[in-house]
């Protein structure tokens, strides 16, 4: 789950929090913020403390971008009283709370009890991931994409490492090569799936750190020099 900085808040005032939704966008890209899929039609403004539990229905700090999916999912449950049982990607280091082995998202769990030997960022984040259903297999009666499109997306993903492997052995003019990372680029910006890249990609750094700087305000601190996760929730 890519971590975000969404930055200090760009209104003092708005009247209804869909008037958040172009500051959302500009600052995090068209991506929902937690499933990472390439919102393309209506795009949700997400409460992350539910605003029909009491959470502040337009303030800067409580809002997120969401897809569709994952905003039915978590729905009413969240209050701001709970808001601190679970991990989120503009608070935390989400980059190492998930793993997505062939596409498939996972809790981290071996990793997260290393560097926080309590278990309380693994609770935190096991309750994300099941509070959205991160894993969710949708069954044919189902509209639900994200399953299907994270497919996708790791396919076109692994496409593009064997293409870049193949280019680098013939290639060796330094102007084509980056004119073919900006090609790796504008694809997964347009099928989304921050994560998926990032893990198919994780033996190639320069291309990491390219993938980092693109997305829209990724949370550069919470990688190391090669483009991987952090070792640290804090």
């Amino acid at each position: 789950m890519r971590p975000v900085n969404k930055g200090k808040s760009p209104y003092q005032k708005i009247d209804d929090y869909s008037e958040a939704l172009p500051y959302l966008e500009k600052q995090l890209g068209a991506y929902c913020s937690y499933c990472e899929f390439p919102i393309k039609h209506v795009p949700e403004v997400e409460h992350i403390a539910s605003k029909t539990n009491g959470g502040d229905r337009t303030d800067w700090n409580n809002l997120l971008l969401g897809c569709k999916y994952c905003n039915t999912r978590k729905s009413k449950t969240t209050s701001p009283e709970d808001v601190d049982e679970y991990i989120w990607p503009d608070r935390d280091n989400t980059a190492l709370a998930y793993t997505y082995q062939n596409g498939v998202p996972e809790v981290n769990e071996k990793k997260l009890l290393e560097v926080d030997s309590t278990g309380k960022f693994y609770k935190k984040a096991k309750k994300l991931f099941d509070l959205v259903q991160l894993d969710h297999v949708p069954n044919k009666k189902e509209k639900d994409r994200r399953f299907a499109e994270r497919n996708e997306a790791f396919q076109i993903a692994q496409e593009s490492l064997s293409n870049w492997r193949k280019f680098k052995r013939i290639e060796d003019d330094s102007k084509a090569l980056e004119l073919y990372k900006n090609t790796i680029a504008t694809n997964a910006l347009a099928v989304g799936f921050f994560s998926v890249w990032m893990t198919v990609f994780s033996e190639t750094p320069e291309i990491l750190w390219m993938l980092i700087e693109k997305f829209p305000n990724t949370r550069k601190e919470y990688f190391d020099k090669t483009g991987h996760p952090r070792q640290t929730h804090e």
